[in-house]
């Protein structure tokens, strides 16, 4: 593993490790509602044993949660606040997205690119059918957390 990938790691895994005690610990959310709330960690937790093995299929199928989750919190959450940790993190998931998109590019592993993109793709769909599902008939968790209806 190279020092790029060490570093995200460990990023990925110090953010994770905080977003699960805000969640598990000082919310004390069980953990279905901790998945379906917290995405993002979860996913760092997989992005972290993929680059730690070096399962390139593993590593291209987190791509698209890395995106949605990560990039897609950059445009969801406000900079300020309690969220600036959250949004630190979500910085991290895309510049892992980017680093696992570059590293099969460089290396021409463009079938398995392809393959662990639908992959994941094919994962991230109806989890979140499923995740839309679950908050709508738990309202208070999105209050919770976001302080939204």
């Amino acid at each position: 593993m190279n020092r790029i990938a060490k570093l995200l790691v460990i990023l990925n895994g110090a953010m994770a490790v905080w977003a699960s005690l805000v969640f598990l610990v000082f919310l004390r959310l069980d953990l279905l509602s901790w998945i379906m709330l917290n995405t993002c960690s979860p996913t760092q937790f997989v992005t972290i044993l993929a680059l730690a093995t070096q399962r390139r299929l593993i590593m291209n199928a987190v791509v698209p949660w890395l995106l949605f989750f990560g990039f897609g919190g950059l445009l969801l959450f406000s900079w300020s606040g309690y969220m600036l940790v959250a949004q630190v993190s979500h910085l991290i998931m895309t510049v892992t997205a980017v680093f696992i998109l570059v590293v099969a590019v460089k290396e021409r592993e463009f079938r398995t690119l392809a393959t662990g993109i639908a992959i994941g793709v094919i994962a991230l769909v109806p989890f979140r059918f499923y995740q839309d599902q679950f908050l709508s008939a738990h309202p208070e968790l999105l209050r919770l957390w976001l302080g939204v209806e």
